[in-house]
């Protein structure tokens, strides 16, 4: 016995209390929630019973207005009642706000939430993620496991070849976890390009933290290598990256960075890399040719960075900075996550980056301080890992600890501010000459009355220094006065400056005025020291210099302004700054200079910083000698970046009478709209030696990207291969995002950790 409806056009509303699909339902859920169910045709059966919808089927939940409610369309849909099965087919469609699920046919069991679809594709609109196969698994509410299947994240247009996918013989999808692809293949443009059997990517479409794709190489020094980073989301606040991988003719190579973001001014970036090193240095294979020969097999480099801001002003930095021996840095730099990765990390997110790749010794520091309105007080443990080792020298100073208390205040009787600065230090050696030190120098500092052109200050200081002299080791180690030294240091300080100003009116392009800004300044300073050739000499506070010097100094700034297009501009392009000092003790006393003669000038030095255009900096410096001996010093620095993505770098550095004097290059160039070259040269002009030099071709077509780069130095050629998928995101493949179009930021400096 049945009935049929059987109209042209018949919509027919039936209450089905069942739960289809959406992951809050249960079992129990099946006889409370109503569906609205609209078909050409609508049919119920008793005997088993069933509901038979056929022609433009649309299922929907009745006033459902969450935004993740489901809408199911097909051509034909059978509901069984007792079994709680719906059996779809026919231009089949699920759609929410998380997935959007197309399939050919569905066998859908209400009561555990699984499904059976056939020549069906998946897509996770937040994150761009599309997944299609043959046959598909539904295991639950949010786990998919598609057969001899397909994954991309770049658009799929019908009629053409995908510039990349990833074909699996299976794929196993945990929405807002995991996409788990086994047996797996990268095709690019439909060709074959590389084999994994089993990779593991983030399938979280709340965060969109990407994944890092494998790292091929190869080096004459190191072999064949190949790293495959493994990303995990620990929680909204914290990840870890994994980096396990092999290198040919050194060994098994493995990494980790584990990274936590607080708040603003609190996080956290931890990384370690380590390798068991099949090779040693010998006297035929010196790495670097520097007569350090290494036999360490285990290698490791330890660094990281905390941030951590307690409130009411309480601060903590810590950096940490570990390394097996001197050449692990520049010998593994250029892998993932090596020097060159960590050092922009942390450039940009905590403002102070590591000590050069070259140095023998590595810096770890801890410091707390707390700060008020008109005084600061801190500490600081400093401990220096020292990979020269070298008995016959004197080792490096650790801090342990610094104490500081700074503070400043006007004095309400009279025009007068006094500052208060102390300190107590500990540096400690295992071998060689060590102190404690108690250093307190309280200042006052007075405006001078000059009238309405001029201004200037006078400040005057006292200085008493208590030291105790620890001396370890014997021979040049020894310790030739007394334990116990006090020094007193008188300063005086009076400067003099006045400011001039002046509009100019200009008409070049759209510029129509320059603003020229001149501020010349004279400066005394004495310092009167007493007992200096009896202390360490550890750092500037032991090493104070009698000082009697008159200094000048023009600072020339420039801005213009005009309008271009009908928008007003005001910017800053540069200032000019010179300085010299005449020495007054030097001029009274006896002969110092390279004939015999007295030479109280210093050498003139000149500053100039420009921006001729929006995007282009120049920085230059550079002294000249008045005695004849000429220019002692340039350094120069320029980068261009253009709105395309053009970027040029260039910086040199001389000093006279030095092994300094170095030509740095660095240039990306936009071929095309996808075709991108970089190359980067460091060339020593001293030894007319190339210390590396690099050159890379980018093509990023969009939602993928290839970098092909070749690297040569004096000890190793390498070639490196990087895949990057950008649809997941800036932690992919080698970083390339939406800032790739505007350029690389080629950072020329770091911030320095230390007390305010």
């Amino acid at each position: 016995m049945r009935k049929r409806l059987n109209k042209k056009k018949v919509a027919g509303l039936l209450s089905v209390f069942a739960c289809l699909w959406a992951s809050q339902c249960g079992a129990r859920d099946i006889m409370s929630d109503p569906w609205q169910i609209t078909a050409d045709k609508i049919s119920r059966y008793r005997k088993p019973d069933n509901i038979v919808a056929e022609g433009n089927v649309v299922l929907r939940r009745v006033e459902d207005d969450r935004p993740d409610a489901l809408t199911i369309k097909a051509d034909w849909i059978r509901y069984n009642l007792e079994e709680g099965l719906v059996h779809a087919r026919g231009n089949l469609s699920m759609r929410n706000t998380n997935e959007d699920v197309d399939a050919g046919e569905a066998l859908i069991d209400l009561n555990n939430e699984t499904a059976t679809l056939s020549d069906t594709t998946l897509f996770v609109p937040e994150n761009n993620l599309h997944f299609s196969g043959k046959k598909v698994e539904k295991n639950d509410a949010v786990t998919y496991r598609f057969e001899d299947g397909d994954f991309t994240t770049c658009k799929v247009e019908e009629g053409k070849k995908l510039p990349w996918q990833f074909h699996s013989a299976e794929t196993i999808v945990k929405l807002e976890k995991t996409v788990v692809l086994k047996h797996t293949v990268l095709r690019v443009k439909g060709v074959p390009v590389f084999y994994m059997p089993y990779i593991v990517l983030p399938g979280n479409t709340k965060r969109k933290t990407g994944f890092l794709l494998p790292e091929f190489s190869q080096s004459s020094r190191s072999g064949s290598g190949l790293i495959t980073p493994f990303f995990v989301d620990l929680s909204p606040s914290s990840d870890i990256t994994f980096y396990p991988g092999y290198l040919a003719k050194r060994g098994v190579f493995a990494g980790a960075e584990f990274r936590y973001v607080a708040d603003y001014n609190s996080r956290a970036t931890i990384a370690a890399t380590y390798i068991r090193d099949k090779t040693e240095d010998t006297g035929d294979d010196d790495y670097k040719s520097d007569d350090y020969l290494r036999t360490e097999k285990n290698r490791y480099w330890l660094r990281g960075k905390v941030d951590h801001d307690f409130g009411r002003n309480l601060l903590l930095k810590a950096d940490v900075d570990l390394a097996s021996d001197r050449d692990y840095l520049q010998e593994f730099g250029d892998y993932a996550n090596g020097f060159e990765d960590s050092d922009e990390d942390f450039l940009e997110q905590f403002h102070r980056g590591l000590d050069e790749e070259t140095l023998p010794y590595r810096t770890s520091q801890v410091q707390l301080g707390k700060s008020w309105a008109s005084s600061y007080f801190g500490g600081q443990f400093v401990a220096i890992d020292d990979l020269v080792d070298d008995s016959s020298k004197q080792g490096q100073v650790n801090t342990l600890p610094r104490l500081l208390y700074n503070s400043i205040f006007e004095l309400d009787s009279m025009p007068l501010t006094f500052s208060w600065n102390s300190e107590y230090v500990n540096y400690y050696r295992d071998e060689g000459v060590g102190e404690h030190r108690l250093n307190m120098h309280p200042r006052l500092t007075a405006p001078l009355p000059l009238g309405s052109f001029f201004e200037g200050t006078l400040s005057g200081g006292l200085q008493e220094t208590f030291y105790s002299i620890d001396a370890e080791g014997g021979g040049d180690n020894d310790w030739d006065y007394d334990d116990s030294q006090i020094r007193t240091a008188f300063d005086f300080n009076a400067n003099i400056a006045t400011t001039v100003a002046r509009d100019f009116d200009l008409n070049v392009g759209s510029v129509s005025w320059l603003n020229h800004f001149i501020r010349p300044e004279i400066d005394y300073t004495y310092v009167s020291v007493d007992h200096q050739d009896r202390l360490p000499g550890i750092d500037d506070v032991d090493q104070l210099e009698l000082k009697n010097l008159l200094t000048y100094s023009v600072n020339n700034y420039f801005r213009v302004g005009g309008n271009d297009n009908g928008s007003y501009f005001n910017r800053y392009i540069g200032y000019l700054k010179l300085e010299q000092s005449y020495d007054i003790h030097e001029a009274r006393s006896g002969s110092s200079g390279v004939d015999g003669d007295k030479e109280p000038f210093s050498d003139i030095l000149l500053t100039l910083n420009v921006y001729p255009l929006p995007g282009w900096e120049t920085r230059y410096e550079t002294s000249y000698n008045v005695y004849g001996e000429g220019v002692r010093m340039y350094n120069l620095y320029s980068r261009y970046a253009s709105e395309r993505g053009d970027s040029l770098s260039l910086d040199y550095r001389y000093t006279k009478g030095s092994e300094v004097n170095q030509f740095n290059a660095e240039a990306l160039t936009r071929l095309t709209d996808t075709l991108f070259l970089e190359g980067d040269i460091q060339q020593s002009l001293h030894t007319d030696e190339t210390v590396s030099a690099s050159v890379g071709l980018i093509y990023h077509p969009g939602c993928w990207a290839v970098k092909v780069q070749a690297e040569k130095n004096s000890d190793d050629e390498r070639i490196v291969l990087m895949f990057s998928l950008v649809g997941f995101g800036e932690t992919l493949g080698f970083g390339l995002s939406g800032d790739f179009e505007k350029g690389f930021d080629f950072d020329s400096g770091s911030d320095v950790l230390e007390f305010d």
